[in-house]
């Protein structure tokens, strides 16, 4: 019995995500603080505010999401092969790659202020000019981010990812306090993109990394990461419009009040993720490593989705249970009581969506990019079917719920496709 425990316990997936999950934890306790301290601290008219432009970031965070998934897929394969020159010449093309998004995607956001301003009922335009410096910053992070998890580096990547809401607590905590309210708050979010950065780019710049890239077929590794980041790019976008673009239309739609209120039970419900994000962070480089060598990951899979399902699972539960309890600990303020039936739909639709999400690791990890169709279709579905029914909370729920399902049952029958050789 204690040999089964003690190599489960060293299992890859649960050794790593054991460090990635002390990181992560102890990284979402801050951002939970930070939250916290900003639904307390601000009106709910300014938290609502807060909620739709930290959204845009997460929605455009696309980039980062699909740039730091890529970074790691090859640093991965040249890791897997201990291949420097890959390495070496990943990280200086990555470089230009990263700085030429951040610029195009900064100018092209400012071209779009103006068209924001009006869809989102922002007042003050600079509100959303440090959002788009914050989101141009996440980009450049995606390159030393990438490369640490590809290397499965879980420590140091853990320690950039607690510098960042750190930053925002403190700091964030401190400009509300000396009066400079929701405009000081982004202040600070800019610089807490900033400084992971500049520490990534140091804990990736290895000495005995060789400098010589002569021989390596640049050409042929330009084809594979173009192809592949193309596809990459886009189920990342239809997963990021699926989990977030319901911030942004409910803003649309609703009043600055309900889209506070809708803001919090987000954030409650989004609280799950942070105790299954590690278990996606360790799986994604655990199956491409074992791609690179032809070794079978069908156990890993199975262990994935145990885990996701009984963390997530449990939490939905209680969430079921006790809408009270954890209403007072994530927003007891009176005008959030409305959410109490909405708490226990809304983890069930995390739930839901987290089995999904192992599946698309799964696909992408193993270059499954067809996926991207899967995660396209599904989105669209979402924003079409809120764009035309809204008019309660309730529906909105609905629609995620049913979304989610969609998306597992697709996963499911792709998995069942990819399984027996027809892809």
């Amino acid at each position: 019995m204690k040999t089964v425990i003690s190599t489960f316990l060293k299992h890859p997936l649960i050794s790593g995500s054991s460090v990635v999950f002390i990181g992560s934890f102890i990284s979402n306790i801050l951002a939970y603080l930070f939250n916290l301290s900003m639904i307390r601290l601000l009106p709910v008219t300014d938290y609502g505010l807060l909620t739709t432009l930290t959204s845009l970031t997460v929605l455009f965070g696309i980039f980062q999401l699909s740039l730091i998934g890529i970074f790691a897929k090859f640093s991965s394969k040249y890791s897997s092969s201990n291949d420097k020159i890959g390495l070496n010449r990943l990280t200086r093309s990555g470089i230009k790659l990263v700085s030429t998004i951040a610029i195009i995607l900064f100018v092209g956001l400012i071209l779009l202020t103006p068209f924001f301003v009006n869809l989102l009922h922002i007042s003050q335009s600079i509100l959303l000019i440090l959002i788009f410096i914050s989101i141009s910053f996440s980009i450049i992070t995606s390159l030393p981010f990438g490369i640490l998890q590809g290397q499965m580096k879980f420590w140091s990547v853990s320690i950039l990812y607690i510098l960042s809401p750190m930053i925002k607590l403190i700091l964030g905590v401190i400009m509300v306090w000396m009066g400079y309210s929701l405009i000081g708050v982004l202040n600070t979010i800019v610089v807490a993109s900033l400084v992971p950065a500049i520490i990534g780019f140091i804990l990736i710049n290895k000495k005995d990394m060789k400098k010589s890239v002569d021989k390596f077929n640049y050409d042929n590794f330009f084809q594979e990461f173009k192809k592949y980041s193309l596809y990459f790019f886009l189920a990342s976008l239809g997963i990021t419009i699926i989990t977030n673009a319901d911030i942004m239309l409910i803003r649309t739609f609703f009043s600055n009040e309900v889209s506070g209120q809708y803001a919090a039970l987000s954030l409650m419900g989004k609280a799950i993720f942070y105790f299954t994000s590690p278990i996606y962070f360790v799986f994604f480089p655990l199956i491409a490593h074992r791609n690179e060598k032809n070794q079978p990951y069908g156990k890993v899979l199975l262990l994935g989705i145990a885990l996701i399902a009984c963390i997530t699972g449990t939490i939905t539960v209680f969430y079921y249970l006790f809408p009270e309890i954890v209403l007072k600990v994530f927003a007891p303020r009176q005008e959030y009581k409305v959410l109490i039936p909405y708490v226990g739909q809304f983890a069930l639709y995390i739930t839901i969506f987290s089995v999904a999400n192992i599946f698309n690791h799964l696909f992408l990890s193993l270059n499954k990019v067809r996926v991207a169709i899967i995660n396209l279709f599904i989105a669209g579905f979402f924003t079409l079917m809120v764009f035309f029914f809204h008019n309660s909370l309730q529906q909105v729920i609905n629609i995620l719920l049913v979304s989610a399902s969609l998306l597992l049952l697709f996963y499911i029958l792709y998995y069942y496709h990819l399984q027996n050789g027809k892809s």
